[in-house]
């Protein structure tokens, strides 16, 4: 036969496949909670528990948003999953396996489970494939690329609208750009949430510092030209301020809040309560049914008795370990809430500020409270200032519209830095000291650049010396015991001026005249007249890379004048 025909003959099997896909009647390997019953028939799986399992699984979901935080839920009450074999001596038969990510992935994202016959949901890419190994190569298909699609064709667990809910929160749980990524550790309470006012991105989240505090930046101007920052923000002020708005949002709701988590917890209780029911169902079923094994054995035939008395045995454990960890499930965490735990629910809901304090509510869990309400918070910096606009959009609708302020590194970048300055200078003129000058701009409500909450006396003296109001002077100490062109250290520190760790150093290398004062408390008094002090001014304005470099080509210079003359 020849290659042309064989090509044909592929093509018409392909064209049969397709169409019998189409019809929703090519069968396959189903997911787990499905069963074949008759060619193109798609049924529940017949084993009650399965299907319990299954449900449970998107509840979960629902109910925590996460991939990874179904698995470890599942992982820490010990829930596994029934799966039939799919090839081998034990075809068709019921095994219960440990769930694992990649298991979840897929049962989260088949659209069977929400009713719908799909085929060709993975294809093969030419370009992956490798050269005889045609199953290799396998790429997943957006929907509009799915061969064939017949929506409603067998029994749902899910709805398609909750199946669309699930692949639209699956896709913003990936740590991307463009995606509000899901709920991580970390201080910052709006990772995710914050997009920039300026250009529309998403702000990324950077962590430094001991203790940890985090800033919001837009970087994408300085990711993809080299720019600078379109802009930043600390982040505990925006923050705040969105805790405040969601505190006053879910106020209101407390009673509404109380009861949804009395009945959310109750609903789970039950679901783990009806899983454990059903192990322990099956669990008796195999001990009785390994016991009616042993019993049908004649006593005589002591080679198959033995194994089935093992058999019998290994189940009686089973179920007795079984029961143990079920009476003590019950103890923990028993079916119906009682009074006290109730009153307990419903004083934290009436108490949402000592709840979202409480020292066991973690930031993650915060972060999740946050994300109920709100959909996005839209912040913009006014300029270079501290007034920042935030605007939060809430997932119900509406929005609200509110001014907070950033700490700044530099008093000039304020916006009322030309009020400070014209206040401090009217304020100096009229005989003002500086303590008083900064209780007076306190009382008018002007703050610091920084996060201190008020001006103090050193920021009104650095800020009169930058303006020229009162500029550096020595102070009038009592000269008794210098002489002609000495200095107390202090005098000394301020003419130059330089730091006392840098003048001990100078005094220690030599760099200064200095003497010990003979009194008992042995000052340092330094000798410097006009000359000598300019200069010590200059050498100290002078960069240490400079003096490095002058002085290492002077060293060049002498050794080779050195070298020179001894060659001579």
């Amino acid at each position: 036969m020849s290659e042309a025909e064989l090509h044909i003959l592929k093509q018409r099997m392909q064209a049969g496949r397709l169409s019998k896909a189409r019809r929703g009647a090519l069968t396959f390997a189903l997911p787990t909670g499905y069963v074949w019953r008759s060619p193109g028939e798609v049924a529940f799986d017949p084993d009650e528990q399965v299907q319990t399992v299954v449900r449970f699984i998107f509840a979960t979901f629902e109910e925590l948003g996460t991939l990874g935080g179904v698995l470890r839920y599942l992982a820490q009450h010990d829930i596994r999953l029934g799966v039939r074999v799919r090839e081998g001596p034990g075809k068709g038969a019921l095994v219960w396996r440990r769930p694992n990510r990649m298991t979840l992935q897929n049962l989260l994202k088949h659209p069977l489970y929400a009713g719908a016959y799909v085929y060709g949901r993975r294809q093969a890419d030419p370009r992956r494939q490798r050269p005889g190994r045609p199953s290799t190569g396998r790429v997943v298909m957006d929907p509009a690329d799915w061969l064939a699609f017949v929506p409603e064709h067998c029994p749902a667990y899910i709805s398609w609208e909750q199946y669309e809910a699930n692949q639209a929160r699956l896709s913003a749980n990936q740590a991307r750009a463009d995606a509000m990524g899901a709920v991580r550790d970390g201080p910052a309470l709006l990772a995710g949430l914050v997009v920039c006012g300026r250009c529309g991105a998403r702000l990324i989240v950077h962590y430094q510092g001991t203790p940890v505090h985090h800033t919001y930046e837009c970087s994408r101007a300085r990711g993809n030209y080299g720019e600078p920052l379109c802009q930043h923000v600390a982040g505990a002020c925006v923050d705040q301020f969105v805790t405040q708005q969601v505190r006053l949002a879910l106020t209101p709701a407390t009673l509404e809040v109380s009861l949804a988590a009395t009945e959310r917890l109750e609903q789970e209780r039950a679901a783990l309560t009806r899983l454990w029911q059903q192990r322990r169902e099956r669990a008796a079923y195999e001990a009785d049914r390994a016991a009616r094994q042993y019993h049908a054995v004649e006593p005589e035939n002591r080679l198959v008795a033995r194994h089935l008395e093992r058999t019998w045995e290994e189940k009686l454990a089973v179920q007795q370990q079984l029961e143990e960890e079920y009476h003590r499930f019950e103890r923990q965490r028993p079916r119906i809430l009682t009074a006290e735990e109730r009153a307990a629910i419903s004083h934290l809901a009436a108490d949402i500020p000592a709840l979202w304090a409480a020292p066991l509510t973690t930031a993650a869990e915060r972060k999740d409270i946050i994300r109920q309400v709100v959909k996005r918070v839209v912040i913009e910096v006014q300029g270079r200032s501290e007034r920042v606009q935030v605007t939060i959009e809430w997932l119900g609708g509406g929005t609200t519209v509110g001014e907070v302020r950033r700490p700044l590194a530099q008093l000039a970048d304020l916006s009322t830095y030309e009020q400070v300055c014209e206040r401090v200078r009217t304020l100096t003129a009229a005989g003002l000291r500086a303590a008083a000058i900064a209780e007076q701009l306190h009382a008018e409500g002007y703050r610091p650049a920084r996060a201190g909450t008020r001006f103090g006396a050193p920021s009104i003296r650095t800020l009169q010396h930058r303006l020229g109001l009162q500029p550096w002077r020595a102070h009038t100490q009592r000269r008794d015991g210098l002489a002609a062109d000495e200095w107390w250290p202090a005098d000394f520190m301020r003419a130059v001026p330089l730091a006392r760790s840098t003048l001990h150093t100078w005094i220690r290398r030599g760099w200064v005249q200095a003497r010990r004062e003979d009194g008992p408390l042995r000052r340092w008094i330094i000798r410097a007249d006009a000359t000598e002090l300019a200069r010590l001014q200059q050498c100290h304005r002078r960069s240490q890379s400079e003096e490095g470099r002058q002085r290492w080509t002077t060293g060049i210079s002498v050794s080779a004048q050195t070298s020179e003359i001894a060659h001579t």
